[in-house]
């Protein structure tokens, strides 16, 4: 059964000053067709603290993943395994006291204070879409480049001026 809940409820962490709370998840699915992941799964940990009434501050640390691309060149599939140590640190806040002017979310992130929860989900799609290379290229493809510099390289040195010829002209 595939788990799809992103909710985490933080009434204990809005109620109670400083306190503080670390989870960890694990074989957790994105529901977005726009990157797959290989064997559907994702984990990380989460360190949760409370900041005032109306915010939360958000680390998550140690996410690890893999997503199959195809490779721009041979059009082959691949796959990149992803173990992020930094942390990603964020707000979450009730947006009855601090307005969110935009929709696109990267530092502050809405609290649902009427169920007390908030979702997590579009945080680490930002996440992982963000590791997404400009340029995809399979290991072959790679080593394939590499190669031909090295020979473009050896034909560069070898090829050898006549200064000689240069002054006549």
């Amino acid at each position: 059964m595939k788990d799809y809940a992103w909710k985490i409820k933080i009434s204990d962490l809005l109620t109670n000053p400083w306190s503080t709370d670390n989870i960890l998840f694990e074989n957790k699915f994105l529901k977005t067709d726009d990157i797959v992941l290989w064997e559907n799964w994702i984990k990380w940990s989460l360190f949760l603290q409370w900041l005032n009434h109306d915010e939360i501050l958000l680390k998550v640390e140690n996410i690890g993943f893999s997503v199959e691309y195809v490779c721009d060149k041979c059009l082959e599939k691949f796959k990149i395994d992803y173990k992020l140590k930094n942390q990603e640190e964020v707000k979450f806040v009730n947006t009855e006291k601090y307005k969110l002017e935009e929709k696109i979310y990267d530092e502050s992130f809405p609290i649902d204070m009427k169920n007390q929860t908030i979702d997590i989900e579009n945080l680490i799609e930002i996440i992982v879409k963000n590791q997404e290379p400009i340029i995809k290229e399979c290991e072959k493809c790679k080593n394939k480049k590499i190669k031909d510099l090295e020979e473009n390289e050896d034909e560069i040195t070898s090829y050898t001026i006549d200064f000689s010829k240069l002054l006549k002209s």
